[in-house]
């Protein structure tokens, strides 16, 4: 078998997960503008309502994002959507940097979310489809690190400089990933799909860094029967979920994305400062710094992890350790609001609050934080593919929307207590169902586990048994 020099396909990862960087920018954008706006060093008049609904929109105008992505994705190819998700992005920070008219600044913030809608449909549908299988886990793993590096710029830069120094630093991020994407290769399935082999072939040769013809006509053969017997079925929402044949896909899918973002993730980065106000080890002003420095290293950390341990390992990992945190963080909140101890007992156990959110960050990084996107561009064939990711990030979307717009209330009506243990409860049946229900895609071909979850004898093993078997008889004759 002819070797593979990855190179390229490694630099086009980099490039393409960039636009996350985007994504964490914008999710974290509210750190350090809302002080600046209710200080009035931002020259805007926003009531607290209008602030919510800047901070809201983003999240929202991600799911008309995901609708254009899966659309572009299949009309005009995966690098064109990734070129394009940039403009939208653009757009709204051009919005956001020379206006202070709320309607405007809405716009922005909804342009800024239909980009990260874009982006999170069509990069791991790319990233599936162009990574060799011994590198796909750890270049899906670079999500994760893109977005807690725009995060952290927003963490550690925001708080320092003016409003307007802010969102030039939005602005020039997608202005940048449209710059790193211009050289892009197309994805050979893409190619494939609409039976264009040649072109197929000569992107498929160049991602794998090769110049053996043979054995790129050979493994693009493999793929191509996958794609031909994918595309004789339907690519629409209602192929995805009334054909039994993805049916157990859809249900890995839909549990992964439930354990991903209803374990709290986005409510702690919402609520982040409150939680740790309740302890002293870190002064305030710095604590989301420390939080986004340590975010950024657990997402560089997990990328190696990626290529040692399987995904089902290091899901289980981080389920685990994301329950025992929130059951840590439950915990404190517990013993101060409804057992009330005494404030000396209490001050002995302040930093727990501190230590059960750190260590959800690092476990949460390790594995929930981004395979669950991997595995949702890896389990579906090519034709429900972006329709797939698509209904997967919409879902994420309202699933997000439900966890942080319930956590007030679920607070103020239970306790502080029920909301983190609500979070560890469902980590704590994530473990079950990841031993249970979740298929090892790791060194695995997208063929293997399409193969794989039909049912199917793997269509490359035939193909080679059947070569070494003429192999034998050539030379017995």
């Amino acid at each position: 078998m002819s070797k593979t020099k990855r190179t390229v396909q490694y630099f086009a990862g980099i490039c393409a997960t960039f636009a996350f960087t985007f994504t964490g920018a914008t999710i974290s954008w509210s750190s350090p503008v809302i002080p600046k706006i209710k200080s009035g060093e931002a020259n805007l008049l926003l009531t607290d309502a209008q602030i919510s609904w800047a901070i809201a929109l983003a999240a929202l105008g991600a799911l008309p994002g995901c609708y254009i992505g899966q659309v572009l994705c299949e009309r005009v190819g995966r690098c064109r959507t990734i070129l394009f998700a940039s403009l939208p992005g653009v757009t709204g920070a051009v919005m956001l940097l020379f206006t202070t008219m709320p309607g405007l600044i809405y716009l922005g913030r909804f342009l800024s979310g239909i980009s990260n809608g874009i982006t999170a449909v069509v990069t791991m549908v790319y990233l599936t489809e162009i990574a060799d299988k011994e590198i796909r886990g750890a270049l899906g793993m670079l999500v994760q690190v893109m977005i807690n590096l725009g995060a952290l710029s927003m963490y550690g830069i925001g708080p320092f400089v003016s409003y307007t120094a802010i969102n030039s630093i939005v602005l020039a991020i997608p202005v940048i990933n449209l710059l790193l994407c211009l050289w892009l290769p197309e994805s050979p399935y893409y190619h494939l799909k609409d039976e264009r082999f040649a072109d197929a072939k000569k992107v498929f040769m160049i991602l794998k860094g090769c110049k053996d013809v043979k054995w790129a006509e050979e493994q693009l053969g493999i793929i191509r029967i996958h794609v031909r017997e994918s595309m004789e079925n339907k690519s629409t929402v209602m192929e995805l979920f009334s054909n039994m044949k993805y049916r157990k896909a859809v249900y890995i899918v839909t549990g992964l994305k439930i354990l991903q973002y209803m374990t709290g993730c986005l409510a702690i980065q919402s609520y982040l400062e409150n939680i740790f106000a309740q302890s002293s080890s870190v002064p305030g002003a710095y604590v989301s710094i420390v939080y986004g420095i340590l975010q950024l290293v657990a997402g560089v950390g997990a990328t190696f992890l990626a290529g040692y341990f399987g995904r089902r390992i290091l899901m289980g990992v981080s389920s685990a350790g994301v329950a025992f945190s929130m059951t840590i963080v439950g915990l404190y909140f517990f013993l101060q609001d409804t057992i009330n101890i005494s404030a000396k007992s209490l001050e002995t156990i302040s930093s727990m609050p501190l230590v059960g959110v750190l260590l959800f960050n690092v476990l949460y990084a390790v594995g929930l934080g981004t395979i669950p996107y991997i595995m949702q561009a890896e389990l579906f064939p090519i034709n429900v593919k972006t329709v797939a990711s698509s209904s997967a990030t919409m879902m994420a979307c309202i699933l997000n929307f439900v966890v942080t717009k319930c956590y007030q209330g679920v607070k103020d009506m239970f306790g502080h207590y029920i909301v983190f243990w609500s979070f560890a409860l469902i980590a704590y049946l994530g473990i079950v169902f990841i031993y249970y229900f979740v298929p090892e895609t790791k060194s695995k071909t997208l063929e293997e586990i399409q193969d794989f979850m039909d049912g199917k004898k793997n269509l490359e093993v035939e193909m080679l048994n059947e070569r070494n078997d003429s192999e034998i008889l050539e030379k017995n004759s």
